[in-house]
């Protein structure tokens, strides 16, 4: 399972779709049209309507069901490949979280409390610290490289390359871009926008 996660705006609503590489042409190509202008216009029965739609796409696909549009992939702004828990020790784990809350829900999230605010307050000391990050001009000469040495199509990979890096710096506190946060933010925007050869898989890194 593939999940594709959508550039992250300033938008207040946020869209989910599910297979999304199985949707109707026809709701892809509004889709499309909504994601470029920014405007969803309705005309059913005789009623025209257009409202702003400015949201964050969110899409879950499996790449052996089918592909997805290239257009409409290259619109999200990161993937990330979903995996099974393959060790035993974390399976286990995972059935005695879930007993426990079904046997009491209340007491499980008393339980979890303290670790869901720790969470919400890295993230919100990580937006505040964002406008504040900065990257060196190496750091966009590597990923501007890196984009031309793949066949990566357009600049939009390098912009959200350069975007996740300095999320990532922020995410660790820190103003100023690292290679290793250039390096990540290349896994997570790269691979679904390279050229692909014929016959080749999707999500293929």
């Amino acid at each position: 399972m593939i999940s594709l996660l959508g550039i992250i705006t300033e938008a207040v609503s946020v869209l989910m779709v599910d297979e999304v590489n199985l949707l109707d042409d026809h709701l892809v190509d509004l889709l499309l049209d909504a994601a470029a202008m920014g405007v969803n216009t309705v005309e059913r029965e005789g009623v025209s309507f257009a409202h702003p739609a400015r949201f964050t796409l969110v899409g879950t696909m499996n790449p052996e069901e089918g592909e997805l549009r290239p257009q409409l992939l290259d619109r999200f702004g990161l993937c990330v490949t979903v995996a099974g828990i393959s060790t035993t020790a974390d399976r286990v784990e995972i059935m005695e979280r879930r007993l426990a809350y079904e046997a009491n829900p209340s007491a499980f999230a008393s339980q979890w409390a303290t670790a869901s605010q720790e969470l919400r307050d890295r993230i919100a000391a990580a937006v505040a610290l964002h406008p504040q990050v900065v990257a060196e001009r190496s750091h966009l000469q590597t990923i501007a490289t890196q984009g031309q040495e793949l066949g990566v199509d357009g600049h939009r990979a390098d912009i959200i390359t350069l975007k996740t890096a300095k999320a990532l710096a922020a995410w660790h506190g820190r103003t100023q871009v690292a290679a290793e946060d250039v390096r990540l933010a290349s896994e997570l925007a790269l691979p679904h926008r390279m050229r692909r050869l014929p016959f080749e898989p999707v999500g293929r890194a």
